[in-house]
């Protein structure tokens, strides 16, 4: 029987193959996956435990309850000067389930998006399993930056989206104002949808992050997404959310609703007051982790852009003359760690260093590194 072609064509995710590798290999240690290692805050907890237990276990409006919807409408326009309106809202599975509805609302078949590489490979793949096709553009010779030289290569007549994460994932690079500079005047001047993935937003090193988010100009065709996994520990919580003008949102409620009719209620209940919930002390300890990191791989002599947020280093290993799949293996067979290639993002020449673990560790993992390359280089 034949099943879905479009779906056969898409791998399964590398990240996740390379984790199911590491734990075969006896005494590897992994540095791979941006989990961060903090539990969900305590006040978390305990508002959706009590959700939960008063029976809060029925379906809630497609799009979310009013009260959460609210909150994100105005923390969004606190932060960013923007005017979303809780209707202009939608509450999700996670990111991923925001982008997957973003994508059904905008992307008709062949439709093509430009997705600025190195970037998660979750893009790609949700792009050509919706009928659209991914137009990956590499940043690396330009430090991870956007440029208008490298726009206009890659746009074509059908260019429908730009989607990028700043921070990023795995680069941990924040866009300059330049750069957001190029995707305003090309969505402008060609129509382009604006996804932006802002899941790393509150893990920043700096004062703050430029951003297009609350752009007036940009209204109809921004949509802003984001999901509380990172910013407060709750990668299996599974609780994400976007805004966009109601012309898109009223499309992509259709398609949340459709794809999973809504997030847990109780969840949702427990999480009302979330954006009172401070993630300083997380920021912290991950800048005070990168540091650790960047003066180990400087020791090292293995050159990188040191960044800006999120909680990923991404050094360049194209002095040993192997591809990134190769030198993970051999790293993980014979250095005992695990980290993720540069292949799974779009490009070559880098590994991913995840830094949300804890500080032995992540020095055991940069010593075991050091050897490691040592060897190579010898």
């Amino acid at each position: 029987m034949q099943l879905n072609t479009r779906l056969q064509q898409i791998p399964y995710s590398g990240i996740r193959r390379i984790g199911e590798e590491a734990r075969k290999i006896e005494g590897c240690l992994s540095l791979t996956i941006g989990e961060p290692d903090f539990d969900t805050p305590f006040p978390l907890r305990r508002t959706i435990s009590e959700s939960l237990l008063a029976g809060d276990t029925h379906y809630p409006p497609n799009a979310g309850i009013s009260s959460l919807r609210s909150a994100i409408a105005d923390h969004i326009n606190q932060r960013f000067h923007s005017r979303y309106t809780p209707e202009e809202t939608v509450v999700t599975i996670g990111s991923t389930e925001a982008i997957a509805s973003a994508w059904l609302a905008i992307l008709n078949p062949g439709d093509e998006v430009i997705v600025p590489v190195p970037s998660f490979n979750l893009y790609e793949s949700q792009i050509s399993l919706f009928g659209g096709v991914p137009v990956p553009m590499d940043t690396t010779s330009d430090g991870f930056q956007i440029t208008e030289e490298s726009l206009q290569k890659h746009a074509t007549e059908r260019t429908r989206a730009i989607i990028f994460a700043s921070p990023n994932n795995p680069t941990g690079t924040i866009l300059n104002a330049s750069s957001l500079a190029a995707i305003r005047r090309f969505a402008l001047e060609r129509d382009w949808f604006v996804l932006c993935d802002s899941v790393y937003d509150s893990i920043f090193y700096g004062k703050g992050i430029p951003t297009l988010t609350g752009d007036s100009a940009l209204t109809d065709r921004y949509i802003y997404i984001n999901a509380f996994s990172k910013s407060h520990a709750m990668t299996g919580v599974r609780l994400g959310y976007a805004a966009a003008d109601s012309s898109i949102m009223k499309e992509i409620i259709k398609a949340h609703s459709y794809l999973v009719v809504s997030a847990p209620s109780f969840i949702q209940s427990g999480c009302t007051d979330i954006f009172s919930v401070s993630s300083r002390e997380m920021k912290e300890t991950y800048q005070n982790r990168r540091d650790i990191v960047a003066g180990a791989l400087t020791r090292m002599g293995l050159p990188f852009i040191l960044p800006d947020g999120a909680f990923y280093i991404f050094p360049d290993i194209s002095e040993f003359g192997l591809s990134s799949d190769q030198f993970v293996f051999r790293l993980m067979h014979e250095g005992k760690l695990a980290l993720i290639p540069s292949s799974c993002f779009g490009t070559e020449g880098h590994v991913r260093i995840s830094y949300c673990y804890a500080q032995d560790q992540l020095i055991e993992g940069m010593n075991r590194l050091s050897s490691f390359i040592h060897g190579l280089r010898e």
